[in-house]
């Protein structure tokens, strides 16, 4: 049999391109983080051509990023270190060019959504090994390592979390909730049911307090006519498993009890301590921002920024982890950019919103905004590629797609 490349082959070769590289490059984080982030930063790039080259662009989009450029820049500009500055300037570009590249590729949507249903089983397959290689007292290789080589896994009260090829779990249950609601709409295949499934199981078993979180939201406000069909499913699964791991259950719940406390009622943490900068910055009239670099982002911690020192910043427990960020990006915008860049970002990312017209497609982008937004609260998901390229680039696509 011989095998022909057509030009359709190559098409959908370069629209995946940018996906291949980004989670090749997830999967070698605790394996070569110079490498992962060489690899990441060379999808960015690779958008940039591809935009650069097919020319089509959203006019709304094209807009109001021209609006928000001159306050990056601005925010660059008086930022404690310029390097500081472009580091994590170039971030803030990162879900920008992802939504340019969403226009670009727009009427391929069909590709993505095969990518989807493949990215699912592949980690699927992968984390039942996951699971059995743990039961044996092994630990795959891609896992996190210490610096002195020991490699270990993450567990919530004991239990292993999902996370596939990606390495973190976190990520691993916010694909398969975006899977969820994608193959759930699109996908009319007689595995429609066993997908559904197997993205459920993915959920729930990275134990991604987020994840979950935000997928029940969804469910009660938007899916609320199958609430309980597929709460039923849930709670069967939930009863199973504290049948058959009592001890185990009861530490989860514990451990859900703590988070609550931690982030939420007591506020004594990394997290909770950056939102109470941003009120502070808030009741200052910050309207233009601290400067690119200075709170929360990576490059506030690999540049020493001294906004840490002048607002008495207490890191609490993320102390001892040695965090690179606060884990929360809201205050890391607003506090950098003040109130009207903060503003001006966000219009430039919900552009694809600004239209009249609601339909079933656009409830579903706001599905998908809603799930990376609340994301967004309790971590850097809006700078992170690999959240971008399961949200934010399938916005378009979804738009101008027609039902067949």
């Amino acid at each position: 049999m011989k095998l022909t490349i057509s030009k359709t082959h190559i098409t959908n070769f370069l629209i995946l391109l940018p996906f291949i590289l980004v989670y090749l490059g997830s999967t070698l984080t605790a394996f070569d983080k110079g490498l992962s982030s060489l690899l990441k930063f060379g999808a960015f790039t690779y958008m940039l051509l591809y935009i650069t080259i097919n020319r089509k662009f959203n006019k709304n989009l094209f807009f109001f990023t021209i609006i928000f450029i001159p306050f990056l820049l601005y925010g660059i500009l008086i930022s404690f270190s310029l390097k500081a500055g472009i580091d994590d300037g170039v971030r803030y570009l990162f879900p920008i060019v992802t939504l340019f590249y969403s226009y670009s590729i727009k009427k391929h949507f069909k590709v993505l959504l095969y990518f989807i249903i493949a990215f699912v089983l592949l980690n699927f397959i992968t984390q039942l090994f996951n699971y059995y290689y743990s039961l044996q007292g092994g630990i795959q290789w891609f896992y996190y390592a210490t610096e002195d080589g020991y490699r270990y896994v993450n567990k919530t009260a004991g239990i292993l979390r999902a996370t596939g090829t990606v390495v973190f779990f976190g990520f691993f249950g916010f694909f398969n909730m975006i899977a969820f609601f994608v193959i759930n709409k699109f996908y009319i295949g007689k595995y429609k049911d066993f997908l559904l499934g197997i993205t459920l199981f993915g959920l729930l078993g990275s134990i991604s307090f987020k994840a979950l979180g935000a997928f029940f939201i969804v469910l009660v406000v938007y899916y609320y006519k199958k609430t309980y069909k597929i709460a039923g499913y849930l709670l069967l699964l939930v009863i199973g498993v504290y049948f058959t791991y009592p001890a185990k259950i009861n530490l989860f719940l514990e451990n859900l009890i703590l988070r609550i406390q931690l982030y939420i009622t007591t506020g004594n943490s990394a997290r909770s301590e950056s939102y109470r900068v941003m009120f502070n910055e808030f009741a200052d009239f910050n309207l233009f921002g601290r400067g690119v670099g200075a709170f929360g982002g990576p490059a506030s911690t690999k540049y020493n920024s001294p906004f840490y020192g002048e607002v008495n910043f207490n890191w609490f427990d993320a102390a001892w982890l040695n965090l690179s960020t606060t884990d929360t990006y809201l205050p890391h915008l607003f506090v950098e950019l003040g109130i009207v860049g903060g503003i001006l970002y966000f219009l430039v990312l919900i552009t694809p919103l600004l239209k009249t017209k609601m339909n079933n497609k656009m409830m579903l982008v706001l599905v998908i905004y809603f799930c990376l937004f609340f994301d967004m609260l309790f971590s850097f998901s809006l700078n992170n590629l690999e959240y971008l390229f399961f949200s934010l680039i399938f916005v378009y696509p979804i738009l101008n797609y027609n039902e067949e």
